[in-house]
């Protein structure tokens, strides 16, 4: 996805719907833990992808 917008809407949910991938994000040291602003704020930094 490259609408930055859509990117932190997806991140944004993330931590809610897959909060077992949360450990992964923290490890790579995207967040600090499953807080849904975090996330978004990281959308520059992570691919994200869309899979029809």
């Amino acid at each position: 996805m490259t609408d930055p917008a859509q990117r932190a809407a997806v991140l944004r949910a993330f931590p809610r719907e897959v909060p077992n991938g949360v450990p992964f994000f923290v490890t790579l040291g995207l967040v600090t833990r499953a807080d849904p602003d975090e996330f978004a704020a990281a959308a520059d930094r992570v691919a994200v992808f869309r899979i029809d």
